[in-house]
């Protein structure tokens, strides 16, 4: 059984030998397995590993197959697991790999010309490589001959056997390259004239078709042997949605004879479909079932009533607006190749066939537009599930609302379950698509546009409720992980505590009253914006203005309203930078907000004990033993202090001491460790006990989670609007009169100074001594 996981990032001089020295200290923290990101040869530079070139080759600057056998070692003579993350989706396009390579010399008569999801109808594999168009960097003297490749900038290339005979003099670069299976291009045209599936809108990563049982059987040899020799006792699969048919996929990894766990977000009620051999997902939807709970429905509606005066405080709008630019330029060859496969596979049909492509681009635009949630599941020549069934009635119905010519819109979704291969390769493009639809329009625009609360702009969440303990609940009930950050999180988990904090009435008005006072000559919008990103993750470090101005020009450069990543309007960027770092000069403007930092370091406490009580698996990221106030990637990738990290574990710091000295994290590192320990020592309580949870208190301000199982149990009651009963100083909430919680059975509580034996207690008196109440059944 997987109890709890720690998140290492490999790579940025994290090595195989930096985790296994860190062996004997996860056990001791009371970890069970460390939670690998991609350890697999990739694009050199990479910072993340997810732009394999190799999947049967550890990475040589992680320390390659012997380092891989000092850690895996190291790890077993502490007991501790591994966990590896896999991209069976997508590999690096990039000489560097070695099938790509091939494909490049040989064209379709590749071995490997089928792994990757590559047109070959057309007439080149179009590489989107040049800084400038190819007549421009031809002219310039970008390419050139080279013996048997061809060199551009950045790039040396193959040459097809037999086609540089013609020698390297003036004019015969043109001629050579001519000859073979792919045309160098202009980057930009990776937005309209690509001929091979990439990963969402990087053309540096080539979709490879697992769903073939020798593509599936050559990417993951190595992963098959690490599993079967017990080296590797769990996988990660990422983007799950990216996979032409992930139930057989994930089938064929389940095999493996390990659990599976999949990298997938879920949109409010939905549920993983039925069937799916996994023990989960990575934790996206715990992540909001803590939003929805820490959320102060009265503040937050304070917010959006003031954020309406500068901004749209409609997110559901934002998501419609930056769905149309994604579908529309973004990723346009997407949607160009979905109209080409609508109009082979509607050319048989009588009724069907006459629409152009006009009016199919536009059929395909308003049902990716339309869809609510990130993919559907169908199965060539399968009856939809009732979930999907419903999904694509309501797409539909929603589509034909947008369009001209309404029928298309039944046309295209009657191929989701038409008979032929031609059908059923629109149906698994489509499906492959929506989700990067999707996740950029929502992920990397909307939550960029919209400002109201920031705290809730997280992957997996964005709502605005449900409030209260139903998604917690919901949860309670599930496997998988219990993440409260990941790799890929807006923000660290304690940023976001703070944000939550602010949700509170109080709060409220205190940011309204001091934004508008924040320095910089940007829009009103982003001057919110950045005010809120400033009390969330201002930590004092000599490099924040640096890491500030960075988080706010990605900000402003993924909105894709007055700047982008592709066409940076400069006036525009200095104005942002130099407002960011003049907000960090005077960021003692945000001293009456102190109190939210205080209210959010008690949220902080609870989520982190939250997440070893709720589900089977709590997930550690790397360096959340204390705070962590990170901003959106890179910045929350940073190297870790894990001598400093580890250091704060110690049980003996009086807890008085824990409370008065709060901001060194070292109270946060003490609730995380009491839980991990307490699940250590009783697995299947917290594994299998009934889980409970319940709001009691003035206003429903304190949630009680409970687990019970035969005789033992344990409860752990959280103040979640902690703002409202703060002490003047410290963590010291003040409830406004006494709460007495009964216990179900003699417990012992976790955190007090000495051995007691209670059957009730009064949460008033434990809330004024320490920010949570934690107790395990007695003996």
């Amino acid at each position: 059984m997987i109890g709890a996981t720690y998140r290492l990032q490999f790579r940025a001089g994290i090595t195989f030998d930096t985790a296994a020295a860190l062996a004997p200290h996860l056990k001791a923290a009371g970890i069970t397995h460390l939670y690998a990101s991609p350890i697999f040869e990739a694009a050199k530079g990479s910072t993340h590993g997810y732009d394999v070139t190799d999947h049967t080759a550890f990475a040589q600057e992680l320390g390659g197959a012997a380092g891989f056998a000092r850690m895996s070692a190291a790890l077993k003579a502490a007991g501790i697991g591994l966990i590896l993350d896999i991209v069976p989706n997508h590999m690096a396009a990039s000489p560097e790999n070695p099938w790509w390579w091939d494909v490049l010399k040989h064209g379709e008569e590749s071995r490997f010309a089928h792994h990757f999801d590559i047109d070959w109808t057309a007439q080149k594999l179009i590489l989107p490589i040049l800084g400038k168009p190819y007549g421009q960097a031809l002219q310039d003297g970008d390419l050139a001959l080279d013996g048997d490749t061809l060199t551009a900038p950045g790039h040396t290339l193959p040459l097809a056997p037999g086609t540089g005979e013609e020698g390297t003099a003036e004019g015969d670069v043109h001629t050579v390259h001519e000859r073979q299976h792919y045309r160098l291009a202009h980057w930009r045209i990776g937005r309209d004239g690509l001929t091979y599936r990439r990963f969402f809108e990087i053309t540096g990563l080539v979709g490879v078709r697992v769903e073939e049982g020798a593509v599936f059987d050559d990417l993951h040899a190595l992963v098959r042997e690490l599993t079967a020799d017990g080296r590797v006792d769990g996988l990660r699969v990422d983007h799950v949605d990216g996979l032409t048919d992930p139930a057989d996929t994930l089938k064929r990894l389940s095999a493996m004879g390990v659990p599976v766990f999949v990298e997938k977000i879920l949109e409010g009620a939905e549920a993983l479909p039925d069937g799916w051999p996994v023990d989960g997902t990575t934790g996206y939807e715990f992540i909001a079932a803590l939003a929805a709970l820490y959320t102060d429905e009265a503040g937050l509606a304070a917010l959006n009533a003031a954020y309406a005066a500068l901004g749209d405080p409609d997110l559901a709008a934002e998501v419609r607006a930056a769905k149309d630019t994604m579908v529309s330029h973004n990723l346009a060859a997407e949607v160009e190749r979905l109209v080409a496969l609508a109009k082979a596979a509607l050319a048989s049909n009588l009724f069907a066939r006459d629409f152009g492509p006009g009016t199919l681009r536009d059929g395909v635009k308003a049902l990716l537009t339309a869809l609510p949630v990130y993919r559907t599941y169908v199965r060539p020549g399968e009856t939809p599930s009732s979930v999907d069934a419903a999904i694509i009635k309501g797409m539909v119905e929603a589509a034909r609302a947008q369009l001209e010519e309404p029928d298309v819109a039944n046309a295209l979704a009657g191929l989701f379950t038409a008979p032929g291969p031609a059908a059923a390769a629109f149906t698994a493009r489509f499906q492959q698509t929506s989700g990067p639809v999707m996740a950029k329009a929502v992920e990397d625009t909307a939550f960029f546009r919209h400002h109201a609360a920031l705290g809730l702009n997280e992957v997996g969440g964005g709502h605005d409720g449900p409030f209260g303990t139903g998604p917690l609940q919901k949860v309670g009930r599930e496997t998988g992980l219990a993440a409260t950050q990941t790799h890929d999180t807006k923000r660290g988990e304690d940023a976001r505590a703070r944000l939550y904090a602010l949700t509170d009435p109080d709060l409220a008005a205190r940011f309204a009253a001091i934004w508008p006072t924040m320095p910089g000559n940007i829009p009103q919008k982003l001057r919110w914006a950045f005010t809120q990103m400033l009390y969330a993750s201002f930590d004092g470090s000599a490099d924040f203005a640096d890491r500030f101005a960075a988080t706010a020009l990605k900000t402003v450069r993924e909105a894709k309203e007055e700047t982008s990543w592709t066409a940076q309007n400069a006036p525009f960027e200095a104005a942002v930078e130099a407002a960011a770092r003049q907000m960090v000069a005077e960021h003692h403007r945000l001293a009456p907000m102190e109190p939210g930092l205080r209210a959010g370091a008690i949220i902080g406490c609870g989520q982190a004990l939250g997440k070893t009580f709720t589900r089977r698996t709590p997930d550690i990221y790397q360096g959340t033993f204390g705070w962590d106030f990170a901003m959106v990637d890179p910045d929350n990738r940073r190297p870790v202090d894990f001598e400093a990290e580890f250091g704060r574990l110690s049980r003996g710091t009086p807890l008085a001491d824990l409370v008065a000295h709060w901001q060194t994290g070292a109270i946060k590192a003490r609730c995380l460790h009491e839980g991990l320990l307490a699940r250590g020592a009783r697995p299947a309580l917290f594994e299998d006990g009934d889980f409970a949870v319940d709001r009691v208190g003035p206003d429903g301000s304190v949630a009680v989670l409970t687990r019970t199982l035969g005789r033992e149990a344990a409860v752990l009651a959280l103040p979640v609007r902690p703002a409202r009963d703060l002490s003047g100083e410290g963590l010291g909430v003040f409830l406004p009169e006494p709460l007495v919680l009964a216990l179900p059975t003699a417990m012992r509580p976790v955190f007090a100074q000495d051995d007691q034996r209670l059957t009730a207690v009064d949460l008033a008196a434990a809330f004024a001594a320490f920010p949570v109440f934690f107790a395990v059944s007695w003996g």
